[in-house]
């Protein structure tokens, strides 16, 4: 850490540029670190990630978002050298300012964000295609699953594929649109300085294109917080008023199918975090996925993925 905090100050002193203090603000489930950059005047976010291919990527969907949503603004562009300075949405992150008593007010402000962003037309991002979907959903067997012998998880995966793949139409035929990817409170913060658009969004690098119920889910069926059911259906019924067009029948097997998938993929990917990185920290989400998971399971038109996966999270891995 401090080898990479010398070479942020190296870079930032070569420009010309004031640091007061600069210290650790976090990191995530990615190998990217955050940091608080102070000047005299101001303080701002520093970025840190060796990856050139996620930075630019970041620039890139920065650029896309701006006009529709508040995203930060990227103050210097060090990319080169793996940083960008950032703007600082302070400390108003969804996790930490939501009470009982907000709690509906910003969840339908970050409905309005998902509103936002899927007014983009036709930006130049990659689709989530099936095999996306796919190679997301064997993380569940390869990590949370990795029990078992590799025949046996083999099988599992080639099952739970064909089943996936056999309901895909559905997800095809709603609308495809701007789809953050990880829009959950960690990525969310309210800013209540502003008079429109008061949810800003981070963490977007991930965009593609695919099915308008993703970013909703990813919010109602969150991994590191409990949405209430009433305020869930809330939300779906919120999201749908302007849908009219969208069959309500159509949108909810897809709703549950992508909540069957995302739910999948975050328990292998908490578990990887642990096992492989050494973050134990996640491991204290998996019974509230795997309890959404069985939720999800048991919906009406769900039987065979309940039969297939249903079994496999009787196993104690909390």
């Amino acid at each position: 850490m401090e080898e990479i905090k010398s070479k942020i100050k190296q870079i930032l002193e070569a420009k010309q540029i004031e640091i007061k203090k600069l210290s650790l603000l976090a990191g995530d489930a990615s190998n990217r670190k955050y940091f608080h950059y102070y000047s005299s005047k101001k303080s701002y976010v520093i970025m840190y990630d060796n990856d050139q291919k996620n930075i630019k990527k970041f620039i890139k969907v920065t650029k896309i978002l701006k006009n529709f949503v508040v995203v930060p603004s990227i103050i210097y562009d060090f990319s080169k050298r793996s940083i960008l300075v950032i703007e600082n949405f302070g400390p108003t992150k969804y996790a930490e300012i939501m009470t009982k008593k907000n709690k509906k007010e910003i969840y339908m402000l970050a409905v309005d964000a998902i509103f936002n962003i899927q007014k983009i037309r036709n930006p130049d991002l990659p689709k989530y295609s099936l095999n996306m979907f796919i190679e997301e959903s064997n993380l569940f067997f390869d990590w949370y699953i990795n029990y078992l012998k590799t025949s046996e998880l083999n099988l599992l995966k080639k099952k739970f594929n064909k089943l996936f793949k056999s309901c895909f139409s559905y997800i095809e035929t709603t609308p495809q649109v701007f789809v953050h990817r990880d829009f959950h409170i960690d990525n969310l913060f309210y800013l209540h300085k502003l008079k429109s658009r008061k949810c800003g969004l981070i963490d977007y690098q991930d965009a593609v294109i695919g099915p308008c119920a993703y970013d909703l889910v990813s919010l109602t069926q969150d991994a590191r917080i409990d949405v209430p059911k009433q305020l869930e259906y809330e939300l779906i019924n919120y999201f749908l008023k302007p849908n009219f067009k969208i069959k309500r029948e159509n949108f909810m097997f897809s709703y549950n199918l992508l909540a069957i998938q995302r739910h999948m993929k975050v328990l292998g990917i908490f578990c990887r975090l642990s096992e492989r990185d050494k973050k134990d920290q996640y491991l204290k989400h998996l019974p509230r996925v795997k309890k959404m998971l069985h939720e999800n399971l048991k919906k009406e038109k769900f039987e065979k993925f309940y039969s297939l996966l249903s079994p496999l999270l009787s196993y104690d891995r909390d």
